[in-house]
């Protein structure tokens, strides 16, 4: 079902392009992303915050809010993400179990921080962001009884017909064997087991700036962005022997066939804009540009003597973000933010180089699929008026379903349209629930909040000091 890896090696000047997007690699199934605002104070509301951006961290959210700071502000964040991987681990096509594998991040790492200096109605900031932070593994394996290593749960198979067309049951293939007397008028096709790991790291270094005019602020950014991954797929014979590598990898192919890791890098630009007509509403918005980073595939197998070879020049691109939102404070103590907020996911595959099967040989240009989609979020904050004041936030938003997913015909010669579908099936939507409280003294203040959904979950500690 998988083509060689010597043949990828040999085949890449004519049959991969030469600069192309991500690439469907098993460790990179079923992949979340988030790429919410940082800070604990958004967090807790949901990540509602592009029509309120009235902190710090607005540098990144929106940074045309940075303008209603009278006092330079110093802000630190620290956020531990964990979330679910899942990979479909046994049964057969279409009636398949997926397994959770759990990720997460550095358990004390500083995500965000930010120092921004006020100028009458001109306002500057300098920050750091780590957007995206992805540590974990997951496996395809069979399963074995502990004592007597009799396989329980295997891997999982499918069932085609002779000379291709739809999957069909295994009693229904029985049935036709028998019926055709034909002992080969379907087949069984089993996944390979396989081994997934996956390490990817994105940071932000920022430069904003905003200006008022009237009640209006506009504002921007420039971001130089770096980028470091290394994805590995294992994947072995039934006896656990090694059978071929497939890696993407930011790392430089050395002339043993080792990978030097490194980071990659590049540079884009942010843009918002905030119009507060009085003082109970604010309206803003903010389109983030992804950056593009070089992030080839090698493979190696017995034939290269495991030696990484490269195989294509793919290109990771973080997707585009536009975002719209508001914010109503009915009453001084209570604020409520709504936003709808635009990732471009697509952008994870254009061009995208498929290795499950030659596609291409069957007409098929575009076998994998990845909607964009509309964030809604939506949350509130309240303050009590105590002597030290704090405030108890709470928010919602929906995260639809954005994982890379095959959509090509399934009845393909060789299997190798069910095989990209057990491997890249469709995603999930998520629903998520935000808390959060926050203490604020003249000069100082310090926020918390928990973010949870089925398979993401975050927590955030930020504090912020003015001079």
């Amino acid at each position: 079902m998988r083509r060689t890896l010597l043949l990828v090696a040999l085949c890449t000047a004519i049959g991969l392009p030469a600069v192309a997007q991500n690439t469907d690699i098993e460790s990179l199934s079923g992949l979340q992303f988030n790429f919410g605002n940082p800070g604990a104070r958004s967090l807790g509301m949901g990540g509602a915050f592009l029509g309120l951006a009235d902190d710090a961290s607005a540098a990144e959210a929106n940074p045309a809010g940075l303008t209603i700071l009278r006092k330079p502000e110093v802000s630190i964040e620290g956020r531990n993400y964990l979330e679910q991987q899942l990979l479909t681990t046994s049964g057969t096509f279409p009636n398949t179990s997926r397994t959770a594998f759990t990720h997460y991040s550095n358990r004390a790492e500083v995500t965000f921080a930010s120092f921004v200096f006020p100028i009458k109605n001109f306002a500057i900031a300098a920050y750091y962001h780590e957007p995206l932070r992805n540590i974990g593994a997951g496996q395809v394996v069979p399963v074995r009884n502990e004592f007597t290593g009799k396989i329980e749960t295997n891997v999982p198979d499918f069932y085609l017909p002779k000379g291709g067309g739809d999957p069909i049951s295994a009693a229904d293939c029985t049935a036709l064997r028998n019926r055709t007397g034909d002992l080969f008028a379907c087949q069984q096709f089993v996944v390979k087991p396989f081994l997934t790991a996956v390490d990817i790291q994105q940071r932000t270094y920022g430069i904003a700036g905003a200006w008022q005019i009237g009640k209006l602020s506009l504002g921007g950014a420039v971001r130089y962005q770096t980028f470091k991954e290394d994805a590995f797929t294992f994947r072995v014979t039934s006896t656990f022997d090694f059978d071929s590598i497939l890696r993407q990898s930011t790392g430089d192919l050395q002339p043993n066939g080792e990978i030097k890791p490194k980071d990659e890098h590049d540079v884009t630009f942010s843009g918002g804009f905030k119009w507060s007509p009085n003082d109970k509403w604010s309206v803003g918005g903010v389109y983030k540009q992804g950056p593009k980073f070089l992030s080839p595939l090698y493979g190696a197998n017995a034939a290269t003597k495991f030696a990484y070879v490269n195989a294509a020049d793919t290109t990771f691109h973080v997707p585009d973000i536009a975002g719209l939102g508001v914010s109503f404070r009915p009453i001084p103590v209570l604020t409520i933010n709504a936003d709808a907020v635009r990732v471009k996911y697509s952008n994870l595959i254009d061009d995208f180089v498929t290795t499950v099967g030659d596609f291409q040989s069957a007409g098929i240009t575009d076998p994998y699929k990845v909607n964009d989609v509309i964030e809604l979020h939506l949350g509130g904050e309240y303050f009590f008026s105590t002597k030290i004041p704090f405030a108890l936030r709470a928010g919602y938003w929906r995260d639809p379903a954005h994982a890379v997913e095959y959509a090509g015909p399934l009845g393909l010669p060789g299997g190798e349209g069910v095989a990209a579908a057990l491997l890249y099936p469709k995603g999930e939507s998520q629903n998520h629930i935000a808390v959060g409280a926050g203490f604020a003294w003249p000069r100082f203040q310090i926020d918390l909040a928990y973010d949870t959904s089925k398979h993401y979950k975050v927590g955030s500690v930020s504090m912020v000091t003015r001079f």
